[in-house]
Order: C-alpha cells, then sequence, then structure tokens
C-alpha cells in the first residue's frame, strides 16, 4: 500500500522553485506602469489599457502561485518529517531489553 502514496520530494522541490521564479518574474502583481514604446501611439496606449485592465487577473495569478508553492514547499517538508520519523522508529537499537 505504500506505493500508493510516494512523492517525487526532489521535483516537488524544483517545481516549488520555479514556481516562485515565475511569481518574481511576474513581480507579485506589483509591477509599475507599463512603459510600452513600440513606435505607435495607438498600440502603446492599447498595450497601456490592458496592462491596467489586467491587474486583478495578476494579482489572482500571484496568490495561486504562492499558494501552490506554498503547498509543495510543505509536501516536502512533511513527507521529509515523515520518512525520519518512520525511519527512527523502525530502527533496530541494540543494547535494549
Amino acid at each position: 500500500m505504500a506505493e500508493e502514496f510516494t512523492a517525487d520530494r526532489q521535483e516537488a522541490t524544483n517545481v516549488s522553485r520555479d514556481l516562485k521564479s515565475i511569481r518574481a518574474a511576474l513581480d507579485g502583481g506589483k509591477v509599475g506602469a507599463l512603459d510600452a514604446r513600440t513606435g505607435s501611439e495607438k498600440v502603446d496606449d492599447v498595450l497601456r489599457r490592458f496592462f491596467a485592465e489586467s491587474s486583478d487577473n495578476r494579482e489572482r495569478m500571484n496568490g495561486l502561485l504562492e499558494r501552490a508553492a506554498g503547498l509543495l514547499d510543505a509536501l516536502v517538508e512533511g513527507t521529509g518529517t515523515l520518512d525520519g520519523s518512520l525511519a527512527e522508529s523502525l530502527s533496530t537499537t541494540s543494547g535494549g531489553a
């Protein structure tokens, strides 16, 4: 039954790190005013408007990325603690009884 409860702790660590990296790249939804310079005032205006109107989605994505990374970090920590506890409880000690 233990095969059903496995987790690749290294992969979870890698994914958590990647999610944190994405979150940092998005600047946590706190990116300053977009400095659009495409050479076309119309395109620049549309880009600035899009950026301003997408702030709710950026904030929501920021929260989801933070939560997912936190869950993965907890998985890594929890499985490490569980593995250590199981190993300790199953180990044989000499000199007792």
